[in-house]
């Protein structure tokens, strides 16, 4: 179990997406998985072993201590066809909702012409290409359609101080919002 700040965990996700490498392949990379991936990242690192952590922060050349700030290197010039989605819960890209008191998130197309195409147009976090549990090719929806796992790990519900429902609902208020002030 790794004990990490918030403030750590939010710099080996901005290493990670500095060297453009995705969630999916990070954590195959570490042998584990994308959702505790997305969870260290959350700042959940009771999720994720130390040794896994020290992996990451090797693989990303960061030093846990944070002395220094990350490397960056080149993102790769090609996108893979297909749909992409924003892994990241809590951007307002992904639509909230529950079923049978669990929380799944819609991904919302990501717009062509975006400032960066292998970034969330939204929070800026590298898009998935493929499914991030199985690597099967995507099509639009919560779940992938190969493995039927959720696209995007739930990294909200468990850090909530009030009701899912409730969290859920207000939140799509706030997208719609947001949305209508998009234009």
């Amino acid at each position: 179990m790794a004990n990490l700040s918030i403030d750590c965990c939010r710099r080996l996700a901005e290493a990670r997406r500095a060297k453009g490498i995705t969630q999916s392949a990070l954590a195959a990379r570490v042998g584990c998985t994308q959702s505790a991936i997305s969870m260290l990242e959350a700042g959940q690192t009771s999720k994720i072993a130390q040794e896994n952590v020290q992996r990451i922060a090797d693989i990303l050349e960061v030093k846990l201590d944070l002395a220094e700030s990350p490397e960056t290197a080149e993102r790769p010039a090609a996108l893979l066809p297909g749909h992409a989605f924003c892994p990241n819960a809590a951007c307002l890209s992904n639509v909230p909702y529950l079923v049978d008191g669990r929380m799944f998130f819609w991904p919302a197309p990501q717009p062509s012409g975006a400032r960066d195409a292998r970034a969330c147009a939204v929070c800026g976090e590298l898009l998935e290409h493929l499914c991030p549990n199985c690597s099967a090719a995507l099509t639009q929806g919560a779940c992938c359609p190969a493995c039927g796992r959720p696209k995007v790990t739930d990294t909200v519900s468990c850090a909530l101080k009030t009701d899912a429902a409730e969290w859920a609902a207000r939140r799509r208020r706030d997208i719609a919002e947001w949305r209508s002030l998009q234009g």
